[in-house]
């Protein structure tokens, strides 16, 4: 499975970032390899990142968003595309993770 998490640095010691689709960088993390790719986010929009950070989500086959609140936007976008959205506000990306897989991360 992959998870995506989006951080403030490209790295799994990095904090989750306080806005979903405004985060620095997004994490992409393979549960079964145990590796990880980060992506920089070049939010440079004004309007509509949502969107593109959940396409973003679509395009490398994360099941699962572990991130702050995404906006409504982003919420209705995660939902048609299946995509599972757990609430990993004040965490570091890897206690995110160990959170996720020993079921202890608020479904939001």
């Amino acid at each position: 499975m992959k998870i995506m998490l989006a951080t403030n640095e490209p790295t799994l010691e990095s904090a989750i970032a306080d806005r979903f689709a405004r985060a620095p960088y997004f994490l992409i993390y393979d549960t079964e390899s145990k590796k990880f790719e980060s992506i920089s986010n070049d939010a440079d929009m004004a309007h509509g990142m949502g969107p593109k950070a959940v396409q973003i989500a679509i395009d490398n086959g994360a099941e699962v968003l572990i991130s702050a609140l995404p906006g409504g936007n982003a919420m209705e976008a995660l939902k048609s595309a299946e995509i599972t959205v757990y609430d990993g506000r004040g965490l570091k990306a890897s206690e995110a993770i160990e959170k996720f897989e020993n079921g202890e991360l608020k479904k939001v």
